[in-house]
């Protein structure tokens, strides 16, 4: 049986090294055109939300007006009206500061994992020397 040398062992890699760069290289051309068409799909279904609110509160008006029930709301109920407006405005604006402060902190946590990925394949490397120094012979030199 021949001998296998380092490099030809180190050659079963390159095919590993092959693919993971063809594929990193993928999702760096394809990631930024799904960003956009996600972007453009909720500018749409926005677009179409609010369309359908003033649509429906035209129709309604128009209704109202057309029928003869355009009855008065009362100043009461107009201003619990615009409470409950400005409480759901005001609910939409801490939901959406809760969501960014999350995205944030995912952000810097990976951010962080990533500017230390060396000092954890260092720690892995030396953990694996550690379990492997039983199992393999130590040559004359290192004697």
């Amino acid at each position: 049986m021949a001998e296998i040398t380092q490099k030809e062992k180190n050659d079963d890699f390159e095919v590993f090294e092959k693919v993971n760069q063809r594929y990193f290289a993928e999702i760096e051309h394809s990631v930024p055109h799904f960003q956009q068409t996600l972007f453009d799909l909720q500018n749409e279904c926005y677009k179409n939300w609010k369309n359908a609110i003033n649509a429906n509160v035209a129709l309604q008006k128009e209704l109202l007006g057309k029928s003869g029930f355009n009855f008065p709301i009362p100043k009461i109920t107009q201003k619990i009206i615009d409470n409950v407006g400005e409480e759901i405005v005001k609910y939409r604006l801490a939901s959406i500061k809760i969501a960014i402060s999350s995205i944030e902190s995912v952000t810097k946590n990976v951010k962080t994992w990533n500017d230390n990925a060396n000092v954890f394949v260092d720690l892995n490397r030396k953990i694996m020397h550690n379990w492997l120094s039983p199992f393999i012979p130590k040559s004359d030199t290192q004697k």
